[in-house]
């Protein structure tokens, strides 16, 4: 049943492609329209759909994690490394300041998520963000 549910995703991956690009720019352009300094790490134009690499410089990820575990699914790295508690090495390997590297969030966007969703998504990671910057 897998085998079959996989070979249905693949036929259909050139349309799923542009819908998971879609959802993640719409992400995008809503974060960036909130927060202050949001960088989005990696290339812009050759980048993988449905996959928002973010930083929110001088805001520990961990920080942001802590306000909205329980709203949505996030982290702070490639699930590779999961249960790693280290600095990326790959946003290292991309001589990124430390700051930056402290920020990073890993957004997945999967094949049943909807536009209601990553506008609630945006919302718990804006809201999170201003909770911490009032802290200051």
């Amino acid at each position: 049943m897998r085998q079959l549910e996989m070979e249905a995703d693949e036929n259909v991956m050139p349309t799923a492609g542009c819908a998971y690009a879609l959802l993640q720019d719409q992400l995008q352009s809503l974060l960036q329209a909130k927060i202050p300094n949001l960088l989005v790490n990696g290339d812009l134009n050759n980048r993988l759909s449905g996959n928002l690499h973010i930083s929110t410089p001088d805001i520990p990820n961990s920080a942001i994690i802590a306000r909205i575990r329980h709203q949505l699914a996030i982290s702070t790295g490639a699930a590779c490394s999961s249960g790693i508690v280290a600095p990326s090495h790959v946003l290292q390997a991309m001589n990124l300041a430390e700051n930056i590297i402290e920020g990073a969030l890993r957004i997945g966007i999967g094949k049943f998520t909807t536009k209601e969703e990553i506008e609630k998504v945006s919302s718990a990671i804006v809201s999170a963000v201003k909770a911490i910057l009032s802290l200051k």
